[in-house]
């Protein structure tokens, strides 16, 4: 089968990361399939590799009026030139103009939600844009895979009309994130760590509030905060409120730091913390698992989904809950020795092999399933096919 992945709207939303992790593995896997990659210049960049199984295929386009054009009209075009058999979009809106069948991937989910995180009118305008794109897609789609019941819930694919199209594939998991290593150059003997957006949803003001009353509980470790630039008007509000608070000589920001650096961090940490609101499946949250972290995370939907009881749960939104199970999780030895032989069992569920393989079955079934519906109500063309009994 020749599967187009549209990885144009991948340029953002967590897409790069799933890309970089899930071709590899296509690339590796022992069938037939031909995979052609289709994205702009700026994240083939990012994401392409030497390969056999797979074609990188770049689209150019500039801004983005300009890729919504070269998404929907060019793009359809080229894939039928490549004859493509189906076509998998990994990130939300669907290429309406593309060959069928064609599957998207919901894993972008705050299109759903963003009214209770943006207050700026320009990201509201583009999340309500990429909103009615989605819900349209979900129609239009052959197929939706979900990264998570949460996503599939929240994007309403789990309404009885588009049920019986959708399926779940989580996340995988894999190197560097795995228990051990050297700690980080950054790091004292003992720390907090966290690692998210510099974002609202990212939840990080109520963790340095929480962060406040753990010192004034007697917790003298320093918050170490990894992240790259995403929204600079939170990271201000952020800093501020790290300085109205007294922190400044306590909390560290590192900025963004390697895959590696992280991995060593999270597995260093005396507790790693995972505050988020917002996660369709929570990458970090998963890699902090899979290094045997000791974690706090807050307690939402898709966190419990792939966490379990494999960390120590609070009330995100509660700064005092925070602290609470902060407190607890660094000053009890036997209760973080507990939190990370469940985070070592609970990562061993997840990997990147077992999410491609996942996918890879869910596209077979959909071609499998397109292919016996041309014939659904008439003959197949040949004797010889009809002697030989129903297409699969």
């Amino acid at each position: 089968m020749r599967i187009a992945v549209n990885a144009m709207p991948s340029s953002g939303y967590g897409g790069i990361t799933y890309l970089r992790n899930i071709l590899p593995v296509l690339e590796q896997s022992e069938d037939d399939h031909v995979w052609f990659v289709y994205a702009q210049t700026e994240t083939l960049a990012k994401i392409a590799f030497p390969a056999h199984k797979i074609v990188f295929r770049e689209i150019p386009s500039s801004g983005i009026v300009g890729r919504l054009i070269a998404e929907q009209f060019r793009l359809p075009a080229l894939m039928r030139r490549d004859r493509i058999d189906l076509v998998y979009t990994a990130n939300n809106p669907d290429l309406f103009l593309a060959p069928r069948p064609r599957v998207i991937a919901i894993r972008y989910t705050e299109p759903f939600v963003y009214r209770s995180f943006y207050n700026s009118f320009s990201k509201r305008v583009r999340c309500a844009a990429l909103y009615a794109l989605t819900k349209l897609s979900l129609r239009t789609s052959d197929h939706v895979v979900c990264v998570s019941e949460y996503a599939r819930r929240i994007a309403g694919a789990d309404r009885p009309a588009l049920a019986g199209k959708t399926s779940i594939v989580h996340h995988g998991l894999g190197r560097p994130f795995r228990p051990g290593g050297r700690r980080p150059d950054w790091a004292p003997e003992e720390y907090l760590f966290t690692s998210a957006k510099m974002i609202g949803y990212s939840n990080l003001i109520a963790l340095v509030e929480a962060y406040a009353v753990c010192r004034s509980a007697g917790l003298d470790d320093p918050l170490f905060i990894a992240g790259g630039p995403h929204d600079r008007n939170y990271e201000s509000e952020l800093k501020q409120r790290v300085r109205e608070l007294g922190l400044e000589q306590y909390v560290t920001f590192l900025g963004y730091i390697s895959a590696e650096s992280m991995a060593a961090g999270m597995a260093n940490a005396k507790v790693f913390v995972f505050g988020s609101l917002l996660e369709a499946c929570p990458n970090t949250l998963l890699e902090a698992l899979g290094c045997g972290a000791a974690t706090v995370a807050s307690d939402t939907a898709p966190n419990r989904e792939v966490a379990g009881e494999a960390v120590a749960w609070c009330d995100g939104r509660n700064p005092a809950s925070i602290a609470a199970a902060i407190l607890r999780t660094a000053r009890n030895e036997t209760y973080r020795r507990l939190l990370k032989a469940r985070a070592l069992v609970q990562s061993s569920q997840y990997s990147w092999r077992k999410t491609a393989d996942n996918l890879i079955a869910v596209l077979e079934r959909v071609r499998q399933t397109a292919d016996s519906t041309v014939w659904a109500g008439s003959e197949p063309p040949t004797v010889e096919l009809s002697k030989a009994g129903p297409s699969t």
